[in-house]
């Protein structure tokens, strides 16, 4: 175990602390994992490992010189090129203790970044370090990253356990499926597929699916679960946002999305992209909770007040000003899927009444000879 620095050798050292229940090798293995994520959606990237880079963009800012499972990782860092003498030195450590763990994260060597100005070091202490944890644990930043980690951008272990068998969502699988019918000449294309399930589903059909989804942790897992397919050459699985699908146009004959549409930000542009890509006479479904769920165990706070809640009417009206023809809304009961599907008893009357849920039925009705933007 390495021990524990002397803080006081350096009166800059930067450090940060927290007791998590689990022991240190879940614990490096889970940091490390996430620190990959994290990371990335900042725009930085991190090759782990006894070897491993750090970039931001194409700038190497960080290397590994230490990497000991379970104990500590040490990384030597460059937070100036404009300087290029000048290097810091990271340690990110794993003290067992009698609960756990203590992740403590040490950063040496910050005086001469700030040319040994106190006031400058103050200052940048002050609005990067405590002015971004006061906002981190403030409720909306607080309550977006709880609803993001959970359900508009699902990430680490807990996520992909739920997503892996997402049993509560399996009777909107099937009414998907009880409308499309899907059979081996199909090809499917689903927007916002979370981890896969309902694409293992779909495939069972012998169709050739493709899909999208934000969340790496998400398209990591739905590839994995659907492995087999994959490998056959029948399902690709892409990260990308719903508003800009990487995938030709009129290329797909049927469309679905399930318990993504209410955190899309660009609906319309949305459901434009989904009528761009199917084919002449294309068949879009799709399932979204209704108002009904709001404050409920299906969508409790924080989540509620993030999710966009949409009338019949104005759903349908969404997808008809995208350019969708045929368009209908119902309220499917969902209760003998439920039954099927395993749902426990004693939350079988969320899906006993219709009022929980909307259905979304259109088709693409693209003009013979037209184009689309």
């Amino acid at each position: 175990m390495t021990p524990h620095s002397d803080l006081r050798s350096d009166p800059h050292a930067l450090v940060v602390r927290i007791d998590v229940g689990m022991d240190p090798k879940r614990a490096f293995d889970l940091v490390t994992e996430q620190l990959i994520d994290s990371l990335a959606a900042r725009g930085i990237t991190f090759h782990p490992g006894p070897d491993g880079r750090i970039f931001e963009g194409t700038q190497e800012v960080g290397r590994v010189v230490a990497w000991i499972p379970a104990d500590h990782l040490r990384i030597e860092w460059h937070p100036a090129p404009w300087e290029p003498e000048l290097q810091t030195e990271i340690v990110l450590r794993f003290l067992p203790t009698a609960g756990g763990t203590t992740l403590e994260w040490e950063h040496r060597g910050w005086g001469p970044v700030f040319h040994g100005s106190e006031e400058e070091i103050a200052g940048w202490f002050t609005g990067s370090v405590v002015g971004e944890l006061v906002q981190a644990s403030a409720p909306r930043r607080l309550g977006d990253w709880l609803t993001d980690r959970t359900a508009r951008r699902p990430e680490g272990p807990h996520a992909r356990s739920i997503y892996r068998d997402p049993i509560y969502h399996r009777p909107n699988f099937r009414a998907i499926l009880s409308v499309l019918r899907l059979t081996a000449k199909d090809r499917l294309i689903e927007v916002g597929c979370g981890g896969g399930a309902f694409l293992e589903e779909a495939l069972r059909s012998g169709c050739r699916a493709a899909a999208i989804d934000h969340s790496p942790t998400m398209v990591r897992l739905a590839r994995e679960i659907n492995a087999e397919a994959t490998a056959q050459g029948r399902l690709t699985v892409r990260e990308s946002e719903a508003d800009r699908l990487p995938f030709p146009s009129r290329a797909y004959p049927c469309a679905v999305s399930t318990g993504a549409f209410a955190f899309f930000e660009r609906p319309e542009q949305v459901l434009r992209e989904i009528h761009r890509v199917l084919d002449r006479d294309g068949r879009f479904v799709m399932f979204t909770g209704s108002v009904a769920l709001r404050g409920t165990a299906a969508a409790p706070e924080p989540v509620a007040s993030r999710i966009h809640w949409y009338t019949d009417s104005g759903l349908a009206d969404l997808a008809r000003a995208a350019g969708f023809r045929e368009v209908e809304v119902t309220h499917p009961v969902l209760g003998r899927w439920a039954r099927e599907s395993g749902v426990p008893t004693d939350a079988l009357t969320f899906f006993e009444g219709g009022e929980g849920g909307q259905l979304l039925t259109a088709r693409a009705g693209h003009e013979e000879s037209g184009t689309d933007a």
